[in-house]
């Protein structure tokens, strides 16, 4: 499946087609999709909206695992014997949510090979992302991190926009996403906010563009390279 057909491809009107139940779900901003410790027993479809994904310890230490946006699925874990989940999701913004259960997702992929398609092609772009944020974490600087993870929150990878508004999210979450501390990302975030690479108001303007040259020197600097018209 190229690109451009899996960014139109629309799983709730395919699953409608070929009589897959499933239900659309909607869930206002801070309000938990699925829960760690939950049985694992359904797949959910990012449809519309941010999910912040974070993990707590027996210890009730918490940190955030990612940001993740429309076309990104939650709970495949359960696809492959994964008995409960491992991670909670919440609403970071106003979310629509196609909530697919386990033997219906199987019929769906089984039966389906523009779904399948569609499906592998999120689990490995997911997957890609992974792997950079291990490397970011081992290699890169706290700022160039805190730029990387703002960039991606604006979708910069996926649409070259000059700006993006972004919700407010507060620094104790961006600490947890990079492994830094509160104190670091309110440092870097006012480094960044006088320089004018972002800007506060209704959401979180990020000045793209600008923003990107905080990578022009890391492994990452491909989100730099793009230059608007």
């Amino acid at each position: 499946m190229t690109r451009q057909r899996q960014r139109s491809f629309q799983p709730a009107v395919f699953l409608t087609r070929m009589g897959a139940k499933s239900v659309v779900a909607l869930f206002r901003e801070g309000q938990a999709i699925c829960s760690q410790g939950d049985v694992s027993k359904e797949v959910f479809y990012i449809e519309k909206g941010q999910v912040k994904i974070t993990v707590k310890s027996k210890r009730d230490k918490k940190t955030v695992l990612a940001i993740l946006h429309r076309g990104d699925y939650l709970g495949a874990g359960c696809m492959t014997g994964q008995a409960f989940l491992t991670a909670t999701a919440t609403a970071l913004t106003r979310c629509t949510i196609l909530v697919i259960q386990k033997k219906e997702m199987m019929r769906a992929l089984h039966n389906g090979h523009e779904f399948s398609d569609h499906f592998i092609a999120c689990l490995l772009g997911r997957n890609i992302r992974i792997e950079e944020d291990l490397i970011d974490q081992h290699l890169c600087s706290c700022e160039e991190r805190l730029a990387r993870a703002l960039l991606l929150i604006a979708r910069y990878d996926k649409i070259r926009k000059p700006t993006a508004v972004i919700p407010k999210i507060n620094h104790g979450t961006l600490g947890g996403l990079i492994g830094s501390t509160r104190s670091r990302v309110c440092y870097f975030m006012n480094k960044f906010k006088k320089r004018g690479y972002i800007e506060y108001g209704k959401g979180l303007l990020v000045h793209n563009s600008s923003l990107s040259g905080v990578l022009k020197d890391s492994i990452f600097s491909d989100l730099a390279a793009y230059q608007p018209n």
